[in-house]
């Protein structure tokens, strides 16, 4: 069985040009959130949103819903360690530092970009949050670890049938956050876009790291060449 090694980023400079652009432009749509008279442009288009989901709290969706809630707050980043420790115990340090820095710096990301809009959440909110609404937090790391899975564990060969789980993912967790009423659809449009952008710059940025993890990672898989001896006769 070959060895599992990191993907390389994508060569395709539409992903990024995209991933450097992405988070300019939700940081635009805070500023204008925060400087915008009577709030969000669209805050139409999310009233509407917001009064055809939720439902009461029970039932199966109500469920998956609190299961995604906790999953994007401390519960999931307790099963991230867990994840880059299995990572320095199988000598892929390189990708746990990368799983670590995308982490954090979609944290750092997501948490300059509320400060900046300052954007209140829904008045109707079903669970307890922290913070303000604009971009979704949750939204943000459910993308980051969807490029992160991609990045580090799923085998090349594979990654077309990652991307739509992943898109499934992260629409459920958006869903999820927009069925509390925690945030209002466009949060979680915002969170899932900073997410996927930042961890695809941070995956960029740690291609050298990975890369090096991927050639050593073959050449210990690679067969080991017998050299003849040099004592060996030669035939006549």
């Amino acid at each position: 069985m070959p060895p599992m090694t990191p993907n390389g980023f994508p060569k395709s400079r539409t992903a990024l040009v995209l991933a450097v652009l992405v988070p300019l432009g939700v940081l635009g749509d805070a500023l204008w959130i925060r400087l915008a008279p009577g709030g969000a442009p669209w805050q139409a288009l999310d009233d509407r949103w917001n009064g055809l989901v939720g439902g009461p709290a029970d039932g199966v969706r109500w469920q998956l819903a609190q299961l995604l809630n906790r999953l994007g707050g401390e519960p999931g980043l307790a099963l991230l360690a867990i994840a880059v420790v299995a990572l320095l115990i199988a000598r892929r340090w390189r990708s746990a530092v990368f799983a670590c820095a995308a982490i954090a710096a979609t944290a750092l990301t997501v948490d300059l970009i509320k400060r900046v809009g300052e954007r209140p959440r829904p008045l109707d909110v079903m669970v307890d949050t922290g913070s303000w609404a604009f971009p979704s937090g949750h939204a943000a790391r459910m993308a980051a670890f969807v490029v992160i899975v991609a990045a580090v564990w799923i085998p090349a060969r594979h990654l077309r049938a990652w991307w739509p789980v992943g898109v499934f993912l992260t629409v459920l967790m958006m869903g999820a956050r927009t069925w509390q009423h925690a945030h209002w659809l466009t949060d979680t449009i915002g969170g899932a876009a900073v997410g996927w952008a930042v961890a695809a710059l941070v995956w960029r940025a740690c291609t050298p790291l990975l890369d090096r993890e991927r050639a050593l990672r073959e050449a210990l898989d690679a067969p080991a060449i017998v050299e003849p001896a040099a004592s060996e006769e030669r035939l006549s």
